[in-house]
């Protein structure tokens, strides 16, 4: 599960991580009372209260400001902690995790996180330098292995959520790179890479493959009487149909401002008629009553199978043609190329 677009991603993280910290803290209490380590003890008590404290301000969208409460808890802690018990209790390990956890709040200016992971990095070697090597107790803890576990256990969910967040940006941008962002569709840099290898396709094999130009009648007319607002519906309303209709080989476009390109592999130019006269009515009854428009939606669609001594241009200027035709003919019909001389 990933944040939402315009949910921060520490908050992500911070959300799964506090659980960790309530679990290990909480069982830190009786363990230390049992081997009465009294202040300790009380310590973890405050130290659950902070993370369930982080928890609700997390949940209530104060990311930043439950890092820092994890952040100055997890700081104190381990050096209490190391302090009474030795280095060889494990408690400065606790530490390393704060250095990716606070480096992934997007929300921090970067010499703010950078100043923090430097006061990670002097605890950490303060107690390196001056906590005793150990104590008798610390000796006989076998809470000194999960202080391994658990800190390893924190930095891998940190990490895991920052591949995912990493991952999930690459294909937001993927998306931007090659949609159009009104419509969803792919839009014409996208459809001309894929054309070229739907004509390479047919070189090697000879797979047929047909195209399909679709132009919204009176576009400009819609936008002057309604608005822009509602050309834009149109065009999404547009491209839903289209999507709902392809099968999961073929490609739609937004080609031009009102003009949409279908790419049909591994279909002859009667099955790209057939599914252009089956859109052209699709349209017609799904758009007839959108709203704000009363007169309703119409398309005109330009057919065109690719021939194998043609180029993929001189196939679209046959769709194009097609179209044009089509609109000169009184619009909301299909019109199928002529067939290469």
């Amino acid at each position: 599960m990933l944040p939402s677009v315009h949910e921060p991603r520490i908050t992500l993280v911070i959300r799964y991580v506090s659980w960790v910290g309530i679990v290990a803290h909480a069982v830190f209490v009786p363990v230390f009372f049992a081997l009465e380590l009294r202040g300790l003890a009380l310590f973890n008590v405050l130290s659950v209260a902070l993370w369930i404290a982080a928890k609700v301000v997390n949940d209530r969208g104060r990311c930043s400001s439950a890092m820092w409460l994890i952040f100055v808890e997890v700081v104190t802690h381990a050096l209490l902690a190391v302090s009474s018990l030795g280095w060889s209790s494990g408690f400065q390990y606790y530490l390393i995790p704060l250095v990716p956890f606070v480096m992934f709040n997007d929300r921090l200016r970067g010499p703010v996180a950078v100043a923090a992971s430097l006061v990670v990095l002097c605890a950490f070697a303060g107690l390196s330098a001056f906590a005793p090597e150990t104590s008798a107790i610390a000796r006989e803890l076998p809470i000194r292995y999960m202080n391994m576990v658990v800190p390893f256990l924190a930095l891998g969910l940190v990490s895991y959520y920052f591949r995912l967040a990493s991952t999930d940006a690459e294909r937001r941008l993927e998306r931007m790179a090659s949609t159009d962002p009104l419509t969803g569709l792919l839009n014409r840099r996208s459809m001309s890479a894929r054309l070229k290898e739907e004509e390479a396709r047919h070189l090697r094999n000879g797979a047929p493959f047909s195209l399909i130009l679709a132009d919204v009648d009176h576009f400009k007319r819609i936008n002057d009487a309604h608005g822009h607002a509602a050309g834009d519906r149109v065009l999404s309303g547009v491209a839903g149909l289209l999507h709902q209709a392809l099968r999961t080989q073929d490609a739609a476009s937004r080609w031009g401002g009102e003009e949409f390109l279908l790419l049909l592999p591994d279909t002859d130019l009667a099955g790209a008629e057939e599914l252009a006269s089956r859109l052209r009515r699709d349209v017609q009854q799904s758009l007839a009553a959108l709203r704000g428009m009363p007169e309703g939606v119409t398309l005109t669609f330009g057919v065109a199978a690719y021939a194998r001594l043609e180029s993929v241009d001189a196939c679209l200027k046959a769709a194009d043609d097609a179209l044009y035709r089509g609109k000169a003919e009184g619009r909301d019909r299909v019109v199928s190329a002529r067939p290469p001389s």
